[in-house]
């Protein structure tokens, strides 16, 4: 497959609701691995015992990995105990497919930014702390902008409170601009989140006409891609990187798509979008290799 000093893929969504279509991008592209959120307009929590076999069955043909869970885990209110229920049985569900399909890692977010605290925040994870003890599986916390820990800095902060083996963070630095335009993705960004790193998502977000989009991955001027690229080399890490498009050919996903991503209306236009950023990652990658 690839021949980088660490895994690379993509989240089929990003290509196509029809994860063959997806695995096959996936081959041709020489990539290792499948990160798993919407398949045939299902979400994660919604995926049917047809969906999984046919997930395993595209992994199988096409000789790829399936490393992730992409799941929506706590992006819900705090105080919605209701809510919060309906994502840890959600979350149980993923565990479920993951341990069927070989993956290790299901992601997860902190809650609807609205002021609860940090040591409430740490303490609604203990349920997720305890599957995954019992089913060996690692949940990464990703920053985001609409939730408590929307920068690589706040997710350090949760991730310590937490401190547990099994809570890691997912490193997604076309995030951070979204949340803070004044931190540098990297090296800053990288240095805070470190060592709780195991997990990466890539997409390239720029200002465009005031406002923060994403393009195809190498366009951007924001994200320091081949110093993010070199640092990981010199760190060795071992991990995925996984290309997370969110830039769409002629299709503009409205912010609540970029907010709760997935379904049919969220992959359209995202083939030939992510034939091209996978290209451009690639460039980026062997540019850190070659300096």
């Amino acid at each position: 497959m690839s021949n980088f000093p660490f895994k690379l893929g993509i989240i089929t969504d990003e290509v196509s609701q029809d994860i063959f279509k997806a695995a096959k991008f996936a081959k041709r592209h020489e990539l290792d691995a499948l990160e798993i959120r919407s398949v045939n307009d299902h979400s994660p929590y919604d995926l049917t015992d047809e969906d999984v076999a046919n997930i395993k069955k595209a992994a199988t043909k096409y000789g790829l990995e399936v490393v992730a869970i992409s799941s929506p885990l706590f992006k819900c209110e705090f105080n919605d105990k209701s809510a919060r229920e309906v994502h840890i049985e959600g979350f149980k569900k993923c565990v479920k497919i993951a341990k069927e399909l070989g993956a290790t890692m299901i992601r997860g977010f902190d809650f609807w930014a609205n002021g609860v605290s940090l040591d409430d925040r740490a303490k609604a994870y203990e349920p997720i702390i305890k599957v995954c003890e019992n089913e060996n599986i690692t949940c990464v916390i990703e920053f985001d902008p609409s939730v408590h820990s929307s920068t690589a800095k706040l997710t350090a902060e949760l991730v310590n409170k937490i401190n547990h083996p099994n809570i890691k963070a997912l490193f997604d630095p076309g995030n951070l601009p979204f949340a803070d335009r004044n931190t540098p993705p990297y090296p800053d960004a990288y240095n805070q989140l470190m060592p709780n790193i195991k997990h990466i998502h890539i997409k390239d977000p720029d200002l465009i006409d005031g406002k923060m989009d994403c393009v195809k991955v190498g366009d951007g001027k924001i994200v320091d891609f081949v110093g993010l690229f070199k640092r990981l080399i010199k760190d060795g890490y071992k991990g995925n990187v996984m290309l997370e498009t969110h830039y769409r050919k002629n299709v503009e996903l409205t912010e609540d798509q970029l907010k709760k991503p997935g379904g049919s209306a969220f992959s359209d236009g995202a083939y030939p979008a992510s034939e091209e950023s996978i290209v451009g990652l690639k460039n980026l990658i062997n540019k850190a290799m070659e300096e």
